[in-house]
């Protein structure tokens, strides 16, 4: 590991720690199923007019991640970042998109097909005038395979029995 990567890792986990009493992150249980966990998560206290906060969750079995924020304020609320991080190495995994309504009204999108078990960040970072909040939520839905991975699967398996069936013939 270089020192680049070991700088940026500990400047992420001390903004991280910094950050965390920013933002606010809680499971909605009520509606969280068998195969689909949601996490709620809203601003608390901006001051100074910009915010860099960092919200961390874990995965525990292969997921889709779909995370969606959206902010306003009185007068004017930009989001400058939206982005996922996997929290092992820092490393920034997807960025998110941004866009607006209007000066008073953002709202961005995080979209990722698979996460593997592991801890994970969302950064989220912006600037206001006025009085500002956002909201947010981020939905982690169990990996279904495709219909083809099972149509695959017997076919393999097929050729499996296929295979051991003619070599019983020939060995009796």
């Amino acid at each position: 590991m270089n020192l680049k990567a070991i700088l940026l890792a500990v400047s992420l986990i001390g903004a991280a720690a910094s950050a965390q009493a920013a933002a606010v992150v809680e499971f909605d249980a009520d509606n969280s199923t068998a195969t689909e966990q949601l996490y709620t998560f809203q601003s608390k206290n901006l001051t100074g007019g910009s915010f860099d906060d960092w919200i961390s969750f874990s995965v525990d079995s292969y997921a889709a991640l779909s995370a969606g924020i959206n902010g306003n304020s009185t007068k004017s609320v930009i989001f400058t970042a939206f982005d996922l991080y996997d929290s092992q190495n820092g490393t920034r995994l997807t960025i998110g998109d941004l866009s607006s309504y209007s000066a008073k009204l953002t709202y961005g999108a995080i979209e990722v097909d698979s996460l593997a078990p592991a801890q994970y960040w969302i950064n989220i970072k912006g600037n206001y005038t006025g009085v500002p909040s956002y909201t947010g939520n981020i939905a982690l839905i169990a990996a279904v395979p495709e219909p083809s991975t099972y149509g695959m699967l017997a076919l393999g398996l097929g050729l499996i029995g296929f295979a051991a069936r003619s070599r019983s013939k020939f060995s009796a």
